[in-house]
Formats: structure tokens, sequence, C-alpha cells
């Protein structure tokens, strides 16, 4: 038996058609994704000279709770089956996905001498962010029909 699938989204989703996610296979997608999310918030430079200013901090803060509406509206809203498992497992395999490819930009982003590196990096990450919100409300739309 599978349990965490790191690319085949179609699998993923035939898969969540036939038969919902166990309990088991639920709590190791989401140990792995929250896992890998959280090694975002760790601090490259503590001497970080970059500031937020407060509307960036309520949008950063907003994102999250905009993308679970968003996507919880993508699976049927409340008449919707198996939000959780799916936001969970799909979202996954979508930050895998996008990780591979957005890889490259951020190696090179990284490697640039540039003037405000800093406001570059954290918005093309904000927009990598933003793509994946984007899949993930796609293939849990494509589920649902």
């Amino acid at each position: 038996m599978q349990f965490v699938v790191f690319w085949n989204i179609d699998w993923l989703k035939d898969r969540l058609k036939k038969q919902p996610l166990t309990g088991r296979e639920t709590y190791i997608y989401a140990f792995c994704w929250l896992a890998f999310l959280t090694l975002g918030f760790f601090p490259e430079n503590i001497n970080d000279s970059f500031t937020h200013s407060g509307w960036l901090e309520i949008i950063e803060l907003l994102i999250p709770v905009i993308a679970i509406f968003y996507a919880w509206l993508c699976n049927g809203g409340r008449k919707g089956e198996q939000f959780w498992t799916r936001l969970i497992s799909i979202g996954w395999v979508v930050t895998m996905r996008t990780l591979v490819f957005s890889l490259p930009i951020f190696l090179t982003l990284a490697l640039a001498p540039m003037e405000q590196s800093e406001v570059i990096n954290e918005s093309a990450a904000t927009l990598v962010g933003l793509f994946i919100i984007w899949r993930l409300g796609v293939h849990m739309e494509a589920l649902r029909k």
C-alpha cells in the first residue's frame, strides 16, 4: 500500500474518488506537509534588515485563511466531501511538484547580487504560494466533478 504520494496527482485523485484516506494516511500526509512548511519559518539571518509593513503582515495572515476558504469552495462548499483529507493530501503533492519547478528560480535569485533582494525573494515566495493555492483549488474542483 502506498501511503504518501510525492508526484502522481492523478493516482491520488483516483484513489480519493474510490475511497477516503484512512486516519493513518491522513496523519502521514499532514505530518509531512506541516513539517515541510515549518522549514520556511526558520530565519535565514537573525540580523535581517528587511522589515515588513503592517499591511504586509496582515496580508500574510489572511492568505492562509482565504486559501482554505477557496479550497473549501472548490471542494463544493457545504456539499463537499472529505475536505480536510483532500486538502492535506492534494496540498502535499501540489507543494512538492511546485517546489521542483520553482527551485531553479529561487537558486537564481539567491545567487544573483541585487539590491532589494529580500523584497524580490519575498515576492517570489508569495507568487509561488499563490500558485500552489490556485493549483490546489483546480485539483479539488476536478475531484468534485
